[in-house]
């Protein structure tokens, strides 16, 4: 791979990344996402993004149970010819709980490859302090197996009313009886089963569960930043040269075809919002004071230089 900054030793300075982005800028930008930092910021991002998936799935889960107790209030609802309604929901929910199983396996098996990679003192010790609920997680671990290798957990409707608050409540729940046909439950499972009276409450598990995902990965993120805060520093560092200079030439080459005497208060709302547009006109009317506080606002004042910044002024003052 022939890439400039690949020839240059760390720590790359602002000179040495400038001529790697007028010799190539795309192979300037893949040889800093290629650094470590780049890698382990990457590695993040993608366990994220499975927690994002199974917090989704999760979400599109509780939300559809909560959907079905409140249609369900209706007489109506309930009525022969309407059965297909809920039988659609019922089908519905097995699917989404179906996708929260396997996205939370998926999560499991990403969050391990990347405790390999990248360890975290304190990693497990702190896992069995947030997944605390006993044999939960291993439940839901023979859920997803159940699920995938016998068949779609039935899980039925149960209604109940508490007469004394006149509250009704819909639930979903899978049958004890059911779910240990399945003789493959680890011991754990077992033991989470047997201790549920008569059926296993889809919707407390994974809001349960789902707050444990919650509580445990902000504390790993946490950790990430910190261990590896000087892995990462040089990385964010080269970021912000190449962005920083990319806006620089950026703007040099908008306001070079901008004719001066163009009114430059009719282009703000394209590229600063509204707050920021009314905190610049606090500043006294076309003044050096506002031109600087626009540079600010775009995060241009270590990419400015003195050439642009004539320009801007020109443009603001009219100056010829």
């Amino acid at each position: 791979m022939n890439r400039y900054l690949d020839t240059i030793q760390h720590p790359w300075s602002r000179e040495d990344i400038e001529t790697a982005i007028f010799k190539k800028s795309l192979d300037a930008l893949a040889a800093i996402e290629d650094t470590a930092g780049g890698k382990l910021w990457r590695s993040l991002h993608d366990l994220e993004d499975t927690i994002w998936i199974f917090e989704t799935a999760t979400t599109e889960l509780l939300d559809e149970i909560r959907l079905f107790a409140e249609r369900s209030k209706d007489g109506l609802f309930w009525i022969d010819t309407n059965s297909s309604a809920c039988d659609l929901f019922i089908r519905t929910v097995k699917r989404k709980l179906f996708n929260c199983t396997h996205s939370l396996m998926a999560l499991v098996d990403h969050a391990r490859n990347f405790q390999k990679c990248t360890p975290i003192n304190d990693y497990n010790d702190y896992q069995q302090t947030a997944f605390s609920v006993p044999g939960l997680h291993d439940f839901l671990q023979g859920l997803r197996n159940y699920n995938t290798h016998w068949r779609i957990a039935q899980a039925h409707w149960n209604i109940s009313y508490n007469h004394l608050n006149k509250t009704r409540e819909a639930r979903f729940k899978v049958a004890k009886t059911e779910l240990l046909l399945w003789k493959n439950w680890n011991t754990k499972a077992l033991a989470y089963i047997s201790q549920t009276p008569g059926s296993v409450d889809i919707y407390d598990v994974f809001t349960t569960y789902r707050k444990q995902v919650q509580d445990f990965y902000s504390w790993h993120r946490g950790m990430v930043l910190d261990t590896y805060a000087e892995i990462l520093q040089p990385y964010f560092q080269y970021k912000r040269l190449y962005s920083g200079l990319q806006k620089k030439y950026h703007w040099n080459l908008i306001i070079s075809h901008i004719p001066k005497k163009t009114n430059p208060y009719k282009h703000l709302s394209k590229y600063i919002s509204n707050r920021d547009i009314e905190l610049l006109l606090s500043f006294p009317h076309r003044s050096e004071a506002q031109v600087d506080a626009l540079i600010h606002m775009l995060n241009m004042e270590d990419f400015c230089d003195e050439n642009l910044r004539k320009k801007i002024l020109a443009l603001f003052l009219y100056i010829e």
